[in-house]
């Protein structure tokens, strides 16, 4: 179980499989964990580094203000204590928010980049209902069980189809998220980390091949975000999931990570690069 220290923050990471690296960033109040029906497709296929960010999972909970470009930084820590110069980075939601900043602040690292069911933030964000955000702000501010919590954000992660149709798939994807769950605070400074993302006007400065992934039924970050997205990254295309909801990895998932490992397959990374 590697644990690298950053800072005095301790961040849990395990490597998996062979080949090119790609780096795994999971998103608001969710871990590593949450990648496991993943896992199997993509480390046929390349190097998987899963990590839990501060404030989740294995890895340090302190009760202190978050920022995305903190935990950036600890992205590119866990890339430095797997060995690794050069990685293709996926993010989903907050991770793909994460990856974003990656991208800004540590263009040599990256190869080709996906950007999962996230935003650039800030005012030319488009927000989602008031609605969601009440559920999302409870979800921070009213005591709870973690399964209690887990099931109440149920409505504005998934499809309505998904909800009527595959309860057992939500099931067991909320048994991981309850495995280790996210306290409270952790998932407050999360949040509040997400809330001060704003990208938008710099990512023209982001010329890495990118992958934009959205479900076109997001409530919780409405598709038009992944849209802005491609609109303003330079080497960008958009693979929109017709029916699906924010967790687009669960709807969608083979779909999702057969599109993701052919993407990745068109931008090698150069031999000795790692």
């Amino acid at each position: 179980m590697p644990i690298t220290n950053v800072k005095g923050i301790e961040l849990y990471y395990e490597v998996h499989g062979t080949g090119e690296p790609l780096l795994l960033i999971m998103g608001l109040a969710h871990n590593s964990l949450s990648w496991k029906k993943s896992l199997p497709a993509l480390t046929e296929n390349f190097k998987v580094i899963i990590f839990d960010n501060r404030g989740t999972g294995r890895s340090s909970k302190p009760e202190i203000a978050y920022s995305i470009e903190m935990m950036a930084e600890e992205a590119k820590a866990v890339l430095d204590a797997a060995g690794v110069d050069t990685a293709h980075v996926y993010g989903i939601s907050m991770g793909g928010m994460i990856a974003q900043r990656l991208a800004l602040m540590y263009p040599d690292r990256i190869k080709s980049l996906i950007l999962g069911c996230t935003t650039s933030g800030g005012i030319k964000q488009v927000q989602p209902e008031p609605d969601v955000i009440m559920t999302l702000l409870s979800g921070a501010s009213i005591p709870t069980t973690p399964l209690e919590a887990a099931w109440a954000s149920v409505p504005i992660l998934y499809s309505q189809y998904f909800i009527e149709n595959h309860r057992d798939s939500i099931e067991e994807h909320i048994q991981t998220m309850i495995e280790i769950p996210t306290p409270p605070h952790g998932f407050m400074q999360q949040l509040q980390a997400c809330l001060g993302h704003d990208t938008y006007d710099e990512l023209e400065k982001i010329t890495k091949p990118t992958l934009i992934i959205h479900g076109d039924k997001d409530r919780l970050i409405p598709v038009e975000n992944g849209k802005i997205l491609a609109e303003r990254i330079v080497y960008s295309e958009l693979y929109l999931i017709p029916g699906a909801g924010h967790l687009y990895v669960t709807e969608a998932q083979v779909d999702a990570d057969t599109k993701v490992i052919d993407f990745i397959k068109k931008y090698p990374i150069e031999l000795g690069t790692n």
